[in-house]
Parts: C-alpha cells; sequence; structure tokens
C-alpha cells in the first residue's frame, strides 16, 4: 500500500497510512454485506474499522477535517446503498439475478389447484352434517364444501353453486317429486 501512495506522490507513512488503510478497508466490508448479507460479520468488522480509522484521524487531524472525513465516508457508503437499491428494484442488475423470469400458467399445465369449474351444477349428498363445512357425496366422489352459512343434515341433497380455487359452496336441494 505504501509503494502505492508513494507511486501517486503521496507520502503516508505510520499512522496517516493506517488510517487510510482502516478507512478503505471499513468501506470495503460495509459494502460487502450490503451486497452479501449473511452473519453480519463483514459488516461488523467494517464498522468496527471505521470507527478506528475515525479514532486515529482524530489524534492526527483537526476537528473540522475529522467532521469532513466522516462525511464523506457516510456519503460513499449512502451512494453505495443507492446503488446497490437501483440494482436491486425491477430491470437492475441484481434483481436480473435474483427474479424469476419465467411465468408458471394454466394454459402451460401449470396450476397450484386442481381444476374444478366443472363440479358448478353437480348434485350429491351430505356424509357430515354442513355448519357451514362438512363432506359431501357427489356420484362417488367425496369433498370437502361448505354452505353460504346455513345449517344443512348429515343425509340431505344438495348442490354445487360455486367453486372458488379450494372452495366448493353447495346449497340444500329441494326435490321436485314431493308436489
Amino acid at each position: 500500500m505504501h509503494l502505492i501512495l508513494s507511486i501517486a506522490g503521496l507520502d503516508f507513512s505510520g499512522l496517516e497510512g493506517l488510517i487510510i488503510i482502516l478507512f478503505i478497508l471499513g468501506i470495503a466490508l460495509v459494502v460487502i454485506e450490503m451486497v452479501m448479507p449473511g452473519i453480519g460479520a463483514a459488516g461488523i468488522l467494517g464498522i468496527i474499522s471505521l470507527i478506528a480509522g475515525v479514532i486515529l484521524a482524530a489524534q492526527v487531524v483537526s476537528f473540522t477535517v475529522l467532521i469532513l472525513i466522516i462525511l464523506v465516508v457516510l456519503l460513499i457508503i449512502t451512494g453505495m446503498l443507492v446503488w446497490l437499491y437501483k440494482s436491486a428494484v425491477k430491470g437492475g442488475r441484481v434483481s436480473r439475478l435474483l427474479m424469476l423470469k419465467t411465468q408458471t400458467s394454466r394454459e402451460e399445465g401449470y396450476s397450484s389447484t386442481s381444476v374444478t369449474e366443472d363440479l358448478v351444477g353437480l348434485e350429491g349428498i351430505t356424509t357430515t352434517v354442513l355448519r357451514p363445512a362438512g363432506t359431501g357425496d357427489f356420484q362417488g366422489r367425496k369433498l370437502d364444501v361448505v354452505t353460504d352459512g346455513e345449517f344443512i343434515p348429515k343425509g340431505t341433497p344438495i348442490r354445487i353453486t360455486q367453486v372458488e380455487a379450494f372452495r366448493i359452496v353447495v346449497e340444500k336441494r329441494e326435490d321436485k317429486s314431493s308436489d
């Protein structure tokens, strides 16, 4: 590090070089923690390094220069946070790495529920009491069903009126043969 600073025409030997190394290391570790969050070790070590750099810089520079150094470090970290946010939102570099680009649709054969729209109008009989949820038998197929709030005793004829994903709504069927 001293060689690089000497080539650049800067002479930071001793405490000044250590302060610069601590600031660079601290900023780098905080940025690493922002990009790859984990246990927090990089972030904690980065903050400790920045605090140590500020404490050492307080011994070498004036108070106004120290405040300026702290502001520059905070601006750099804020800039990195803004950059990370912009690359994480829709269309950014990080979002392209983390977000799924393809969609699964029912037309392509993907569905989280079985297709049950064809059940509407199907008639059956309650195998349990519906208060308002229970079980119905529809042509040998047992289904979990609900009513719109009414109580229906076991063995009552029912009809499916509505299907919403896993919710199958039934109503009591009125027999027309009792006229």
